[in-house]
């Protein structure tokens, strides 16, 4: 009984050393998996989808024209310039003069106008004196008339005085009606050599060859000793008020997109400074041979500019908020799907989401992504579904950011959340 009891109390520290072995060959054997796990965990850069402003453009080139040209022609036909009062640049005035046509045949017809004008009225004088005349014979008649008539009752006048008084207040009466007549006759003269006169003024006025309305000279084809002519090239052509705006054309493609209203930000050939303007009309159709349609671009300041300036730049035909993410973070598959990898609580995984317009570095999506969601910036092929992946954020700037890579508020969301 006493030797179980010793060995009993003997064996207790051998159980106890093999115990402690087994447990330290138990966790030496789990260290290298260990090791090995943490050595796996890749370290990434995420960036957070962030939403911005999206905006397509359609390339389009063209030149400076005038809003609405304005040709002045000459309205004397045949006769020589004399004198040229404008010159391409000047802003001229509405009615301005802008050129002189010789009028040396038209003061000559003013002249003789003048005395045919004095010689009928002169006959219209002479015809009224002579109605007048006419008019107090033949009341002088029908007295008589009625006078003799009375008379023969009483056979105080035979029957022949009493013809003759008809006779003569016949023939007065005949007078005053050929005086009434010779008078309208002359009327109508006069009143023809006035509608020539005033016809020959106009021509001296027309001679002054005038602006219709204020703008800019952008031509002047009137030359001193030219001969003016009602057809032809016209003598200048002004740019109604001045206003001069871009016309340009733009590929089919995108001219269906092309809205009034929309920005347009062009440059001059040759010059940095931006012109920045809308797009005031739209052409209705499609020229057949080029395939190009046209617009005209009213800009928000075109002071400085010269008619005729090769232009070149952009229309935004689309214009939203979408999710921007760098063009690094989407890889593109061969059968032409997109990919990105998201990383959610460590976790990696795989997202097919669908793009649309780039914006310089950056692409859109439009489908797949929300805001927030963390995303390898780098995307390639070493990383596999459910693979665990240590992050570092990195904060991308969108366009037309003013400064630093993210508005403050939302860096700190995304470092709380991170």
């Amino acid at each position: 009984m006493t030797d179980k009891t010793t060995i009993s109390s003997s064996s207790e520290p051998h159980g106890g050393r093999r115990a402690l072995l087994r447990s330290l060959f138990l966790l030496l054997a789990m260290i290298p998996g260990s090791l090995a796990a943490a050595q796996e965990t890749r370290h990434v850069t995420v960036v957070a989808a962030r939403a911005g402003e999206v905006v397509g453009t359609a390339t389009a080139t063209g030149m400076v024209v005038a809003r609405d040209e304005v040709p002045v022609h000459a309205e004397v036909e045949g006769e020589i310039i004399r004198v040229v009062l404008a010159e391409t640049g000047d802003f001229v005035a509405a009615d301005a003069a802008l050129a002189v046509i010789d009028t040396a045949d038209a003061e000559l017809a003013l002249a003789k106008n003048a005395v045919e004008l004095r010689r009928a009225r002169m006959l219209i004088e002479q015809e009224r004196a002579r109605l007048e005349k006419a008019r107090v014979s033949e009341a002088e008649a029908a007295t008589e008339l009625t006078r003799n008539r009375s008379l023969v009752a009483n056979g105080a006048v035979s029957e022949r005085a009493l013809s003759e008084r008809e006779n003569e207040q016949a023939r007065a009466a005949a007078d005053l009606a050929l005086a009434r007549h010779a008078l309208e006759v002359a009327e109508a003269e006069l009143e023809l050599v006035e509608r020539s006169r005033a016809e020959i003024e106009r021509t001296v006025e027309k001679s002054t060859v005038r602006a219709p309305t204020a703008g800019l000279v952008l031509a002047r084809n009137a030359r001193t000793g030219h001969t003016a002519s009602l057809s032809g090239e016209p003598l200048f052509v002004l740019a109604e008020d001045g206003v001069l705006e871009l016309e340009a054309e733009v590929a089919e493609a995108d001219f269906v997109r092309v809205r009034t209203g929309q920005t347009a930000r062009f440059r001059i050939e040759g010059n940095d400074m931006p012109l920045v303007g809308r797009v005031r009309h739209r052409a209705a159709q499609i020229d057949a041979a080029s395939r190009l349609g046209r617009v005209r671009i009213a800009l928000d300041d075109p002071e400085g500019l010269v008619a005729g300036a090769f232009v070149s730049g952009r229309i935004d035909v689309v214009s939203r908020r979408a999710i921007l993410l760098p063009a690094s973070a989407i890889r593109f598959a061969g059968n032409g799907a997109a990919i990105v990898t998201v990383v959610e609580d460590g976790i990696v995984s795989k997202r097919e989401v669908t793009t649309d317009l780039t914006q310089g570095d950056l692409i859109e999506v439009i489908d797949g992504i929300a805001p927030g969601e963390r995303v390898v910036l780098k995307a390639g092929s070493f990383l596999k579904d459910g693979e665990r992946v240590t992050p570092a954020l990195f904060e991308y700037r969108l366009p037309n950011e003013r400064s630093g890579n993210i508005a403050p508020d939302e860096a700190s969301r995304l470092s709380r959340a991170g």
